[in-house]
């Protein structure tokens, strides 16, 4: 048999619900997935989460049902742009952290050395979160305090991913001329 004919049976399979079928699919691409995330990600127990996640999702969400042979030239195409894909938007989530943790560590004013420096800083940016409108405010919240991304906020609020971003780039930028406004 060719592998183009492999792909289509075990396809057939997955989509009668055989546990047995999945058994197979798993232990036929975990390790190909796992070299692949591993690769992309460089770190391997990231990749290996990243790779659990996506079989959990493969079955659970019954994503075989999405592959069309027709127009993915093997499952093996499929298999690879969903792990990239996953790959990527773990490092570009991580990347958004990294800047929303980096702004809270090293905000645009002068760190104070003191217990009660810091104290007092933590009002003043409360005092100015709390001065943004109430969406603006809880969007905030959720993506720097909490460290929910877009998507998240955007399922919490009930509200597009783009407003999501909006009232974010709202609320820094107003933060930041009220803190600048503080500072001097």
């Amino acid at each position: 048999m060719n592998v183009h004919h492999d792909d289509i049976e075990l396809l057939a399979a997955l989509q009668t619900g055989s546990v047995e079928a999945f058994d197979h699919f798993y232990h036929l691409y975990r390790e190909w997935l796992l070299i692949t995330a591993m690769t992309i990600l460089q770190d391997q127990e990231e990749a290996q989460e990243l790779v659990q996640e996506f079989f959990i999702d493969f079955w659970q969400q019954a994503l075989y049902k999405r592959i069309d042979l027709n127009t993915i030239p093997t499952l093996k195409n499929f298999l690879f742009v969903s792990i990239k894909n996953r790959c990527l938007n773990r490092i570009s989530k991580d990347e958004t952290r990294k800047k929303r943790l980096s702004w809270l560590q090293y905000p645009p004013y002068i760190t104070p050395d003191s217990r009660l420096e810091k104290n007092e800083l933590r009002a003043q940016l409360e005092g100015a979160i709390n001065l943004l409108p109430q969406k603006q405010s809880q969007v905030f919240r959720l993506a720097y305090q909490e460290h929910k991304t877009r998507k998240e906020i955007a399922a919490v609020m009930d509200i597009s991913e783009e407003t999501v971003k909006k009232h974010v780039a709202s609320a820094l930028k107003t933060l930041r001329q009220l803190l600048e406004k503080i500072r001097f």
